[in-house]
């Protein structure tokens, strides 16, 4: 083979693996190329089917659905109606009705308490004082007021039905804006700053009704003070706890202002006698024997009214409680709609 042919032979072989790695790569990418069309179009048949296909659920799914969905409801009916047992409904009073209506609730209170032989104080007016020396109230707080006469009734039913003794008081939430205390005049408001900066103070006490973020209920705070036996406050507290109506106590205080003030006798202390030597063995001292000590005193008896703790007088009993009204099932259920 002659030299100056060499450079053709080489480059001959270098063209013909050039050509080599141009067909294997052109025949791999057409492989590849095959695949991504075949995933292409089985992707493509796929969505055609899903998207052709009725769009209705299985008729299986529907009639489990509606089966659960029933069995829901009529648990929370039944929760509704549980929790709304003993409750009043809503009435629609006027301004101008509004002294009629608590004059007859009033009224049917002191006779329900003279039937239950309970001491009432004079001229007790159940906490709306205001109402029944003649004021009127204003047309936008008549409907939550009705609501607190018919809640204070229900509330002393319970105590008068359950025998306690005497009622002292009953605090509702004075909300009414005529009822709220007075800014004082600017001739004294010096001196109200030295007091305000000498003494802490006083928390905010908000007279706003609670209302659930959801629409499910609305509470009111009422404070009960009244005397009573034991017996009869186990009945009053078996009561509340029975949700008829709903009910929270979040407070309760017993004082017994008639606790005895007798003091016990105190005892005369003794000297103690000096320590004495051992005396021997068989001889006796103080005609005891040997091996006999001497004899301890008797406890002094107390008086009787130390002795008894309980049963001779009537503690006075002061009940913080919460008065829950729960909505209506339709209307709890579209604000629950409204408030996902």
């Amino acid at each position: 083979m002659n030299r100056k042919h060499m450079p053709l032979l080489i480059g001959g072989l270098v063209v013909l693996l050039v050509a080599g790695a141009l067909v294997y790569l052109l025949f791999t990418a057409r492989s590849r190329y095959q695949e991504k069309i075949s995933a292409l179009s089985a992707t493509q048949n796929r969505l055609t089917r899903l998207t052709s296909r009725p769009v209705f659920p299985a008729q299986e799914n529907v009639q489990t659905l509606e089966k659960q969905t029933g069995i829901y409801e009529e648990y929370l009916n039944g929760l509704y109606g549980a929790m709304r047992a003993g409750q009043f409904p809503t009435e629609e009073v006027g301004r101008a009705r509004f002294p009629l209506v608590l004059e007859e609730v009033l009224g049917d209170l002191v006779r329900l308490a003279e039937a239950q032989r309970v001491v009432l104080p004079a001229d007790f007016s159940f906490g709306f004082q205001r109402y029944t020396a003649g004021n009127l109230p204003a047309e936008e707080e008549v409907e939550r007021l009705v609501i607190q006469v018919r809640s204070v009734a229900a509330l002393c039913n319970i105590l008068f039905e359950a025998g306690i003794a005497e009622l002292l008081s009953v605090d509702r939430t004075i909300f009414e804006k005529d009822a709220q205390v007075l800014p004082v005049e600017e001739e004294y408001s010096r001196r109200s700053s030295r007091r305000s900066a000498e003494t802490p103070e006083q928390p905010v006490i908000s007279t706003e009704l609670y209302r659930d973020p959801d629409g499910l209920f609305t509470k009111e705070h009422y404070v009960l003070s009244f005397r009573t036996a034991g017996k009869a406050f186990w009945k009053v507290l078996d009561r509340f706890a029975q949700g008829t109506p709903f009910v929270v106590l979040t407070k309760t205080e017993i004082v017994n202002s008639a606790r005895p003030a007798v003091v016990a006798p105190k005892t005369s202390e003794t000297p103690k006698e000096p320590l004495r030597p051992a005396a021997p063995v068989g001889w006796q001292t103080g005609g005891l024997a040997p091996g006999q000590s001497p004899a301890t005193p008797e406890p002094e008896i107390l008086p009787r009214d130390l002795r008894v703790v309980a049963g001779q007088e009537l503690p006075l009993v002061r009940l913080e409680l919460d008065l829950y009204r729960f909505a209506e099932p339709a209307a709890a259920a579209e604000q629950g709609e409204e408030n996902p």
